[in-house]
């Protein structure tokens, strides 16, 4: 968590789809399959002042074009954020471990990613096989203050969905 949640206003919110019409609620994405989307909201510390954008996302898994064409679309939106000096973050499933073209393509618009390490996705049943597929990453006034943590474990006997939570803590610069 970013900053402590009691100390939070929430300044502005919203959405856009992953799709040639994204400001349109419920279109298609790229190849016409299911409708995806990011939601995104602003905050500031009540405390210091300070404000930052999340984005919220999750991406295909099973189209590249879908995935890589949303994720650039996230780029893209976030751009005017990160120019006007901004704090942005980018957190969810981007269906990309590090080192995979969609993570590139975030890092080139000047996201920084935390280093997860260890698997993300663990298909209902605690199996884990592939490397981290969700992600927190950042860009502007932030820094860790120390590596991500992935809490791999059942809760009350229950997996938490088919993804491990994926906790970074952040400051700001």
């Amino acid at each position: 968590i970013f900053y402590r949640t009691d100390r939070l206003d929430l300044l502005d919110q919203g959405w856009f789809f992953f799709s040639d019409t994204p400001d349109v609620i419920y279109s298609r994405t790229y190849n016409g399959s299911y409708p995806a989307f990011a939601s995104w909201a602003r905050f500031r510390d009540r405390r210091t002042g300070a404000a930052f954008r999340v984005i919220n996302v999750h991406t295909d898994y099973a189209s590249r074009t879908n995935r890589l064409r949303s994720i650039a679309l996230v780029a893209g939106r976030a751009a005017p954020w990160m120019q006007a000096g901004e704090t942005v973050l980018v957190a969810g499933d981007l269906n990309a471990r590090l080192g995979d073209r969609g993570v590139e393509i975030l890092q080139e618009a000047g996201f920084t990613f935390a280093p997860v390490e260890g698997s993300t996705y663990h298909f209902d049943r605690g199996l884990n096989l592939f490397g981290a597929i969700d992600h927190v990453a950042w860009a502007g006034d932030a820094s860790p203050l120390g590596p991500p943590v992935v809490l791999r474990r059942r809760f009350d006997g229950e997996w938490p969905t088919d993804h491990y939570p994926v906790i970074v803590d952040l400051k700001p610069e």
